[in-house]
C-alpha cells in the first residue's frame, strides 16, 4: 500500500472543502450540538475515528475511504459506484439516535435543575 504524502486531517479538509460544506455544516447533519469535533480533526489535534469516516461516507457516499489512507486513489467516485453501503447508513442512523438520546437526557436533568430551584426545592 503505497504511504500518503498528505496526513489524513489535511484529507479530511480538503474532503469538506470538494464537497462544499465545512466543519460546522457537517456537525448540523449528523445532529451534534457543536463542531468541536470536527475541527479538532482539522487542526490535527486528533484523528478521525471510523464512526467519523462512516457518517461522511454515509452522508456523502461519493467520497472514496481509501482517499484518507492512499494517494494514488481518487478524493471522490463516479457517481455510479457511489451507492451508500447499508450497513454505513444504519451505522449513521444508530449514532444519530445516540447523540439525541443524549441530548434528551442532558435537557430532562436541566429541566428538573430548574424546576427545582424555581419552587426552592
Amino acid at each position: 500500500m503505497a504511504e500518503s504524502t498528505k496526513d489524513i486531517h489535511q484529507k479530511f479538509a480538503d474532503v469538506l472543502e470538494a464537497l462544499g460544506t465545512n466543519a460546522y455544516q457537517l456537525s448540523k447533519q449528523v445532529g451534534l450540538n457543536s463542531p468541536d469535533k470536527y475541527y479538532k480533526i482539522e487542526k490535527g489535534q486528533v484523528k478521525p475515528s471510523y464512526d467519523t469516516l462512516a457518517e461522511i461516507i454515509a452522508l456523502y457516499p461519493q467520497v472514496n475511504v481509501n482517499y484518507y489512507f492512499k494517494d494514488d486513489v481518487p478524493m471522490l467516485e463516479e457517481p455510479s459506484l457511489a451507492a451508500p453501503h447499508p450497513s454505513l447508513s444504519s451505522g449513521l442512523a444508530a449514532l444519530r439516535i445516540k447523540h439525541l438520546e443524549q441530548r434528551v437526557a442532558m435537557l430532562e436533568a436541566q429541566n428538573q435543575e430548574l424546576i427545582a430551584q424555581l419552587y426552592g426545592e
